[in-house]
């Protein structure tokens, strides 16, 4: 997907990730170090962390797209790197938010054959790395945003 409605994609995607990504993390840190927030919010964490999971990759493509029509700069080629690699905090924060949603479930932590003591351990440790993967997403999300303002208006 190379443009909508004749202007390219990648500016009118990267505002739906900009604000996904944040949104995803802040959501995660909730359900992370709140446990009544993971029951209220149900799946809705799940769902928005794979929403966002999703819009990352067809962003960076379309990106890349416009890479191609508009040239390359040193700005731009760090900010193309940048934007690849926040998949790869995006991808964790989205597993992790699904494991720790797993794990209020009965019916999924009755079929581990592991005591409720390490269960209970389990339970604390993904909220650990859910809320690492939360920052991490939210300061990749921050690089990567900066590095393409600079790259678009200098400075």
């Amino acid at each position: 997907m190379d443009t909508i409605n004749g202007l390219p994609a990648h500016p009118l995607l990267v505002h739906f990730v900009v604000v996904a990504v944040p949104v995803t993390a802040l959501v995660a840190i909730a359900i992370a170090v709140w446990p009544r927030a993971r029951i209220a919010l149900g799946v809705f964490p799940s769902i928005l962390a794979l929403v966002t999971l999703i819009a990352v990759p067809i962003t960076t493509s379309a990106g890349e797209a416009l890479e191609k029509k508009v040239g390359s700069t040193p700005q731009l080629e760090q900010h193309t790197q940048l934007g690849d690699e926040l998949i790869l905090a995006v991808g964790p924060l989205f597993g992790l938010i699904a494991l720790l949603q797993l794990l209020r479930y009965p019916f999924v932590t009755e079929r581990i054959p592991l005591s409720d003591k390490t269960i209970g351990v389990v339970d604390a440790v993904v909220r650990v790395a859910v809320v690492a993967a939360a920052i991490a997403s939210l300061v990749m999300v921050v690089l990567v945003g900066d590095s393409g303002a600079r790259a678009v208006w200098g400075g």
